[in-house]
């Protein structure tokens, strides 16, 4: 069930303090790793076996932190080996966010934006959309992001249409 519930709603919801990054050991994908590995191995040596209980709880520990290091391992090799590399975004993630100009923006050259993302502040080249010049503390959308360049537009010019 936890394993399910985490596939449906993510980890990311369930975390209290969403200012730090989820452990990689200790969330529901692992708890729910380690209870199918605890109870696939404990629950046939309960059954069918004359261990000793302090054998068959060592036995399905170990179980259980195997299956928790193999979920670990797969998805590391496999399912995440073409994620992002941690601390870097998507593109996508931060189109459409509204920032603020902190270095001028003209057609001449590149200017600068700050903009804040999961309670942090962040600064990225920009370049404006259109042959407006955009002046520090001008609040301006970010259109995409072009080699490490954001395109924006300003705010007022995006009220303005909708």
């Amino acid at each position: 069930m936890l394993a399910v519930f985490s596939m449906l709603h993510g980890v990311e919801h369930a975390r209290r303090s969403r200012a730090k990054a989820p452990s990689p050991f200790f969330n529901l994908p692992a708890v729910a790793a380690f209870a199918i590995g605890f109870g696939a191995a404990g629950y046939p040596l309960v059954t069918r076996s004359r261990l000793p209980v302090w054998a068959t709880l060592l036995i399905s520990l170990a179980a259980g932190a195997l299956a928790v290091t193999g979920m670990i391992t797969l998805l590391a090799k496999w399912a995440l080996k073409n994620a992002p590399a941690r601390g870097t975004e998507d593109a996508h993630d931060i189109q459409g966010i509204v920032g603020v100009v902190t270095r001028e923006i003209s057609t001449a050259g590149a200017g600068e934006i700050s903009y804040e993302r999961l309670h942090s502040s962040h600064l990225i080249p920009a370049r404006g959309l259109d042959t407006r010049t955009l002046t520090a503390g001008t609040e301006v959308v970010i259109d995409r992001i072009e080699e490490g360049v954001a395109f924006v537009e300003s705010w007022e010019s995006v009220e303005k249409r909708l």
